[in-house]
């Protein structure tokens, strides 16, 4: 069975990437897949100190929730990262998370596989964003910490939808085929991992 993450990296409960992600997971069910959802500011995750200490031995050495997160993000088939703009970039806490991976990318750089090779072939990803901005280029920030971030895990960009002019809590729902379209990009990325595993 194909196995889904969806991170929601909002600190806003039921803001509006939350409603795109609960759409895409909703699409990516109905496409036969098993999800995982992580609410990033329901768990206990400190900033990365920096210290080096994953260098000696691939492992993060600071005690937190990250530990049953790298499980979800190394063996998922496919990862949807939702999350808004912060001043032109991801907000805090999805950043967080993100530099957490530190130690699976110096795993990465010693040779190490992360993911096994099956898996790996079917990895897949999905990138869902708002900001309040009137300019599409306030998502450039974002997209390069996300290409990144699905770089170190093996996960081949499937498809991103950004929103712009969406500030308020819940202006999603007004869009006119935003979540709607979240649910279909869910339902798309589970049928194209499928696809790669035949």
């Amino acid at each position: 069975m194909v196995k889904i993450v969806g991170i929601a990296g909002s600190p806003r409960l039921n803001g509006n990437t939350s409603l795109l992600l609960d759409e895409a997971l909703g699409g990516a069910k109905e496409a036969g897949a098993s999800v995982n959802k992580i609410i990033v500011c329901n768990r206990e995750i400190y900033p990365c100190q920096g210290c080096g200490d994953c260098r000696k031995t691939g492992e993060c050495t600071v005690d937190d929730g990250m530990d049953k997160i790298y499980g979800l993000t190394t063996q998922a088939h496919g990862i949807i990262v939702a999350a808004p703009i912060y001043f032109n970039s991801l907000n805090a806490q999805m950043k967080a998370l993100i530099d957490r991976h530190q130690c699976i990318w110096v795993r990465k750089v010693q040779g190490e596989d992360v993911t096994d090779a099956e898996t790996r072939q079917a990895r897949r990803g999905l990138f869902l964003s708002t900001a309040g901005a009137d300019d599409p280029r306030a998502f450039d920030g974002a997209l390069k910490v996300i290409d990144m971030f699905f770089d170190v895990l093996d996960i081949k960009y499937y498809e991103r939808l950004l929103f712009f002019r969406i500030d308020q809590k819940g202006a999603i729902k007004n869009h006119p085929s935003a979540l709607r379209n979240a649910r279909a990009a869910g339902e798309h990325l589970v049928l194209e991992i499928s696809r790669s595993m035949e």
